[in-house]
């Protein structure tokens, strides 16, 4: 049976808009110490650096060192399922992803999930075949970790970076979506747009709940 070892990190977790993005990265084998040396935690980087060590994922990928990708959950299934399904969700998306391309059998495998947070969100009970690891702020101290955390947030800035002129009157370039003052007077000012939280906007929709639990269609991808 063959092992698989995968590390996982997540960029947008508490912005008040955009969907949230998950890093995976898969190593093909034992990387070396001088590949890994530059690697942070995203959040202790420079956007220019971030850049520079998204690329470098990328040339690794293109070695046969690893193989790596980016998943979503979308505002809609953040605002309808919860956060921590959301990031359920785009996690399986992921490893499904990296599976399929990787081009192995499902049902013959071993697999260890290592996830820079505090919870298994859900995978435990959706797989309890597998091995999960949850760890907290060990972005820098393992670098596949920071590899992924890296992936995540240069993929979720681009799409920003894409998004049409009309969304420019809300200042994300300054605040990235996150709950500034500018970005909270600019929502009073101009309403929500539609890849706005419901779900982080309770005093504008005091109404909104989420469903707790999955549909089970959705909780086996794999």
């Amino acid at each position: 049976m063959k092992t698989l070892h995968f590390y996982i990190d997540e960029a947008g977790r508490w912005p008040l808009a955009w969907p949230l993005s998950v890093g995976i990265i898969f190593p093909l084998q034992k990387l070396k110490k001088s590949d890994l040396d530059w690697f942070r935690d995203s959040k202790k980087l420079s956007e220019s650096q971030r850049e520079v060590l998204f690329s470098q994922v990328l040339q690794m990928e293109r070695q046969d060192l690893l193989r790596q990708t980016v998943s979503y959950a979308s505002v809609v299934e953040i605002d309808k399922y919860g956060m921590t399904n959301a990031q359920f969700l785009a996690i399986i998306r992921g490893i499904s992803a990296l599976l399929d391309n990787l081009s192995l059998d499902k049902n013959n495998l071993n697999m260890t999930l290592t996830i820079d947070w505090n919870r298994d969100f859900w995978l435990k009970k959706a797989y309890p075949d597998w091995t999960i690891e949850t760890i907290i702020k060990w972005d820098d101290k393992i670098k596949e970790i920071s590899m992924a955390s890296i992936l995540a947030k240069v993929s979720r800035d681009n799409l920003m970076k894409a998004l049409p002129a009309k969304y420019t009157k809300y200042g994300f370039t300054k605040h990235k979506w996150y709950g500034t003052k500018d970005h909270l007077d600019a929502i009073t000012t101009f309403w929500p747009s539609n890849i706005h939280r419901k779900l982080f906007l309770k005093r504008l929709f005091p109404d909104h709940k989420i469903q707790k639990t999955l549909p089970k269609k959705l909780t086996k991808f794999l």
